[in-house]
């Protein structure tokens, strides 16, 4: 048997774009710094929205204009700035340009935040073990790149080709 030659790898301490053009997701080894609840999203790149958002208590509220989610989508929410907390939520909608998440973690801080709801692969961890995940077959197909959305303190490496 041959080594494959063509996968590669991306490590990710931070959320972001790993690979910006078509590919094939083979493999996804996942640690969080922490154990309590962490998760991680990997999402189209291309389909996302900016706007703000507030968080009082577990609640936070998003205002993006025209949104376009539906109650009890699911999306990875990037807050970019305050000290909201990443995360993959279910979404309830107030109306066009507002819905609402809970959070596990409670606090009072706003800011700018993007959602991510063409979610690929979630996954969630409660170990500071590191978590590897083998995808059958040829992998997810990434039509639009791998999009790496981090939970607090999560790192992750994804396997692609």
């Amino acid at each position: 048997m041959t080594m494959q030659y063509d996968v590669k790898s991306y490590h990710a301490s931070a959320s972001g774009t790993a690979v910006s053009y078509a590919t094939r997701l083979k493999a996804i080894t996942v640690t969080s710094g922490t154990s309590s609840l962490r998760n991680i999203a990997i999402a189209d790149p291309t389909v996302s929205k900016s706007g703000t958002y507030s968080q009082t208590a577990f609640t936070i509220t998003v205002t993006i204009t025209g949104h376009g989610l539906v109650t009890g989508q699911r999306v990875f929410l990037d807050c970019t700035s305050g000290t909201g907390r990443d995360a993959v939520y279910a979404v309830t909608v107030t109306d066009a340009n507002v819905f609402t998440v809970t959070s596990a973690a409670t606090t009072s801080t706003s800011g700018n935040a993007t959602f991510y709801p063409t979610i690929l692969l979630e996954l969630d961890t409660y170990s500071t073990v590191g978590l590897p995940v083998k995808i059958p077959g040829e992998g997810i197909y990434c039509s639009n790149g791998i999009y790496v959305g981090l939970g607090s303190s999560v790192t992750a490496t994804v396997y692609y080709g």
